[in-house]
């Protein structure tokens, strides 16, 4: 099984080759870049990937294209969708290893406040996408949007408005810039998540924490 997020299409991909000499190039807010024949040879692409490349760009925040002008890099630098500026960031390995070191800051503290706090349906709701995330697993299907709902759901459980904010901001970019391929360990996936939801089911903050934590460090142990 593959994830149809390593899968990107030519003109996702030359739009994250455009951003790379954005940042690489230290383009400024304003500056115009080369004309779409330009762009094209550059990038040894068509011109009409250059324009759907630059579209993908501009609806991120990251360009504006300005008809009969040109197109300029925006001042908005692409915080409307990514307000820290994570999809600017040349590194995109680094940038996986850091927001997984920012977890481990953050969701284990998360997961025992969800032991204390979790209501008898958020628990329900948490044992749910367990079921769902196995049977993703077993019939082999991506199962990433689903992981990502147990850790989120988690979140919201923790009683922490900042952190309910804050945790899908950090797994979406995580999952766009993840290099991880996770197909030999779905099993310990589903094991891990089962052991987080019981230890919140049963009140048991401090074994939430660690259930947590072991589960992103095991993550972490397959990015190195």
């Amino acid at each position: 099984m593959s994830s149809p997020i390593n899968q990107k299409s030519l003109p996702e991909r030359t739009a994250d080759a455009i951003a790379v000499m954005l940042n690489t190039e230290n383009y400024s807010v304003g500056a115009k870049l080369p004309n779409e024949l330009q762009m094209a040879e550059r990038f040894e692409v068509s011109r009409s990937t250059i324009r759907q490349a630059e579209k993908l760009l501009a609806e991120q925040g990251i360009l504006e294209i300005e008809r009969g002008a040109g197109v300029f890099v925006s001042g908005k630098l692409g915080v409307e969708n990514d307000p820290l500026g994570f999809s600017l960031v040349y590194d995109k390995q680094k940038l996986a290893h850091d927001l997984l070191e920012l977890r481990l800051m953050i969701e284990p503290k998360a997961a025992a406040l969800a032991a204390q706090n979790a209501h008898p349906k958020d628990i329900q709701l948490l044992y749910r996408l367990c079921d769902e995330l196995e049977m993703l697993v077993q019939s082999g299907q991506n199962y990433l949007q689903k992981d990502m709902e147990f850790h989120q759901t988690i979140a919201n459980c923790s009683g922490n408005y900042a952190v309910y904010r804050m945790i899908p901001y950090i797994h979406q970019m995580q999952l766009l810039h993840d290099t991880i391929t996770p197909e030999h360990h779905l099993n310990a996936t589903v094991v891990e998540h089962r052991k987080i939801a019981d230890a919140i089911a049963h009140k048991r903050a401090s074994d939430a924490f660690d259930a947590m934590q072991y589960h992103l460090m095991v993550i972490r142990g397959r990015l190195e």
